[in-house]
C-alpha cells in the first residue's frame, strides 16, 4: 500500500509540473503572437499620438492611415471584436505599461455599449497575464467561475477547451520565423464584404417595436474606470459615437434617455461626447454591413470625418 501511495504521489507531482510547464509554453507562445493586440502592445513601441478604443465599430471603421494623413499624428486602432469597457480598460492598462501615453484617446460609446445584451468581456484574452493584480481583479469580477480554477496548472487554458490553440500555434510560428509585425500593423481590420445587396427591412427588424436599451451599472463602472485611467496619465479623452443606420433606430424607444446619461458622464469628467449621427452616410444602407458597422468605403468616409474633427476642432484650438 505504501508503494502504491508513493507511486501515486510521484505521478501527481510529475503531472503537476508537466501541466505547469505546458502553461508556461502557452504563456510564451501567446506573447509571441503579433496578431494578438495584448501581445503586440507588449513587444512593440507604438507610442501613438491618437489612440482609438472600442468594439467592432472601432476595429472595422477607424482607419489610422487616413487620420494620420489628415492630422500628421501617429494613430493606432486598439479596437477589438465584441469588446466591452472592461476589455477596453485592461487593454489601455497593458498599453500604458509599455508605451508612452497618447495625447488623445477616443473611446467608442453607443446605446449598445451600455447594455449587457451586447458585446462582452472575453476572459481568455488575458490568460497570459493572470497574476497581475489589476488583470486578476477584473477577470475575477466578470468571470468568477473561470478565475477560481486559474491557480491549478494549465486550467487557465484548459477551461476554455481549444479556444486559443490556434493562437498558440501561430505564436510559435511568429517566434521561429522572427516575425515582429502583425498582419494589420495599425490595428485597423477591414470589415468583411458581402456578395449580395443588403435589405433595409432587415435593419428595422433588429430591434422590436418599442425596444429599450438597458443601462447597466457594471458597464458604467468600467466606462468611468477607463476615463479615470486615461486622465491619470494626462490623456485628453473623447467619447464618440459612430454613425448608425437610421432605419435601425425606427423602433428604439429610449435613445435620447441613454444619450443623455452618456453626456452627463462626459460632463462630469469635463470631456466631450462627439456624435456623428447627422452624417449623410447614415441615410444609405449601401455603406453598412450591419446597423452599426460600415463597409470599407463607409469606414473611409467616417475616418476622413474623424480626421477632419481632430484637425479642425482639436489641433487648431
Amino acid at each position: 500500500m505504501k508503494v502504491v501511495l508513493i507511486k501515486l504521489g510521484v505521478s501527481v507531482i510529475i503531472l503537476w509540473f508537466s501541466l505547469w510547464g505546458l502553461a508556461k509554453l502557452y504563456d510564451f507562445s501567446l506573447l509571441q503572437n503579433c496578431n494578438l493586440k495584448t501581445s503586440y502592445i507588449q513587444k512593440k513601441k507604438i507610442d501613438a499620438d491618437v489612440l482609438f478604443e472600442g468594439p467592432c465599430q472601432t476595429l472595422w471603421m477607424v482607419q489610422p492611415a487616413i487620420i494620420k494623413k489628415k492630422t500628421e499624428l501617429k494613430t493606432y486602432n486598439l479596437g477589438l471584436t465584441h469588446a466591452d469597457f472592461a476589455d477596453n480598460y485592461l487593454h489601455l492598462y497593458l498599453y500604458l505599461k509599455h508605451n508612452k501615453a497618447p495625447k488623445f484617446l477616443f473611446l467608442h460609446v453607443s446605446l449598445e455599449s451600455m447594455d449587457m445584451n451586447y458585446n462582452m468581456f472575453i476572459s481568455h484574452r488575458f490568460s497570459p497575464f493572470i497574476g497581475d493584480a489589476v488583470i486578476d481583479s477584473v477577470v475575477k469580477e466578470f468571470d468568477s467561475n473561470y478565475f477560481k480554477w486559474v491557480s491549478i496548472p494549465f486550467m487557465k487554458y484548459a477551461y476554455y477547451n481549444n479556444a486559443i490553440n490556434f493562437d498558440v500555434i501561430q505564436g510559435l510560428k511568429h517566434y521561429f520565423t522572427n516575425r515582429t509585425n502583425p498582419y494589420f500593423a495599425d490595428g485597423f481590420e477591414p470589415p468583411f464584404s458581402l456578395n449580395k445587396e443588403l435589405n433595409p427591412e432587415k435593419f428595422t427588424q433588429i430591434y422590436v417595436l418599442g425596444y429599450s436599451f438597458a443601462w447597466d451599472g457594471l458597464r458604467e463602472k468600467y466606462l468611468r474606470k477607463t476615463i479615470q485611467l486615461a486622465q491619470k496619465y494626462k490623456i485628453n479623452v473623447y467619447l464618440y459615437e459612430s454613425p448608425i443606420l437610421k432605419e435601425a433606430l425606427t423602433n428604439v424607444r429610449n435613445r435620447s434617455e441613454i444619450i443623455t446619461k452618456i453626456k452627463n458622464i462626459a460632463d462630469e469628467y469635463r470631456i466631450k461626447f462627439v456624435q456623428f449621427e447627422n452624417m449623410k452616410i447614415a441615410d444609405s444602407v449601401k455603406y453598412f454591413i450591419s446597423s452599426v458597422s460600415m463597409t470599407k468605403k463607409g469606414s473611409e468616409i467616417f475616418s476622413d470625418s474623424l480626421g477632419n474633427y481632430i484637425k479642425n476642432e482639436i489641433i487648431k484650438q
